[in-house]
């Protein structure tokens, strides 16, 4: 059906018609719930732990999961909430934001068919139709939209209809239904005190909207309704003609419906998109191994202790090396016993102190 392009009259401003368009990891102790990836200086249930060596020392950690290993869980877990959280909402503003992009398309109805352009004038206002239906042709020619202007006298309308509006829909239902039409309906009446109360409505068919967007058509009602209003300048013909001669080139030309809405959605889009890089970063900086860790070796041993190497003085975890984890020199031997599975249990040597447990 048929909808306002917007309207303006003397005596009441205008109205635009758009609004009626129809259509963790942890370290140092702290840990995580039980189910959590989880590391600590202190032992605890389900861990096991692991050697490796920082400023020349051995350290010891205990943990539940191979720190020797990139944790994948938790960039699967992002997967997850990005595919079922950050998506659909990103696809939503989306296409909420591109709904607001009116790419126009020239209406093809008429293509093979007889065009009439309708000018009737019922007032005696249009002083040069013919200049005025060259506009008009333009008009169609550029946007397969066909223009028609009819003028009445506000008592045609104004004691059955609320407005020009309903009368202009009521017009364009039975004269054009083919919604191919772009109508425009003026009305006057001169009182008598001289006042001109004269009133103007658009009203677009709805395969028009293809064509013609929101933004224009609002464009094109405040455009003819400053013309109309310096009716020292411009008569109304020439109003009309000059109106439609101004956005002729503009209407096939891409526009926003609503500028605002559209940048706004693409501005909350950008904040999830950001923040989606954001947290993707940040879970792969966590997942990933540590540098110290690269090296780390699982200690089984039920007694640790730590020796010095003879070349480069730095520490390690006896009966886990033959050559020094620092310098690669040779260690020299030990004397210590060890149990039936190979665990060194007491050292003979002096220098040998206890690591941890």
């Amino acid at each position: 059906m048929p909808h306002s392009a917007g309207g303006s009259s003397h005596s009441g401003g205008s109205h635009s018609g758009s609004s009626s368009r129809s259509h963790s990891h942890s370290s140092g102790g702290h840990s995580g719930s039980s189910n959590s990836s989880r590391t600590s200086s202190t032992p605890f249930k389900g861990s096991r732990r692991y050697l490796y060596y920082q400023d020349n020392k051995p350290c010891l950690i205990y943990s539940n999961y191979d720190i020797r290993k990139m944790k994948v869980m938790p960039i699967v877990v992002w997967i997850i909430y990005f595919v079922f959280l950050f998506a659909p909402f990103m696809a939503m503003f989306s296409f909420f934001a591109f709904k607001q992009l009116h790419v126009p398309k020239k209406v093809t109805y008429y293509q093979n068919k007889k065009v009439e352009y309708v000018i009737e004038d019922n007032i005696d206002v249009l002083e040069n139709e013919k200049a005025l239906k060259k506009s008009m042709k333009e008009f169609y020619e550029k946007t397969g939209v066909v223009p028609a202007v009819i003028t009445v006298d506000n008592e045609t309308w104004n004691q059955d209809y609320k407005d020009l509006e309903k009368y202009a829909y009521d017009v364009s239902v039975k004269r054009f239904p083919d919604e191919a039409h772009w109508l425009i309906i003026y009305s006057t009446n001169i009182k008598d005190n001289g006042f001109d109360d004269w009133h103007c409505e658009i009203m677009q068919g709805d395969r028009a909207d293809a064509a013609i967007s929101a933004k224009h058509g609002e464009q094109f009602n405040e455009a003819l309704y400053k013309r109309l209003l310096q009716r020292s300048d411009y008569s109304v013909d020439e109003a009309l003609a000059q109106t439609f001669d101004e956005f002729t080139p503009k209407m096939m030309t891409v526009s926003l419906d609503n500028t605002f809405s559209f940048f706004g959605l693409l501005f909350v889009n950008a904040i999830m998109a950001g923040g989606a890089a954001w947290t993707l970063i940040d879970t792969i900086r966590k997942a990933k191994v540590p540098e110290k860790y690269k090296k780390a070796v699982l200690c089984d041993l039920n007694a640790v202790y730590q020796g010095s190497c003879n070349f480069c003085g730095g520490a390690y975890i006896i009966g886990m090396h033959t050559e020094c984890p620092h310098c690669g020199g040779a260690l020299p031997p030990q004397s210590y016993v060890q149990d039936p599975q190979g665990n060194v249990i007491h050292i003979f040597n002096s220098n040998a102190e206890p690591k941890g447990t």
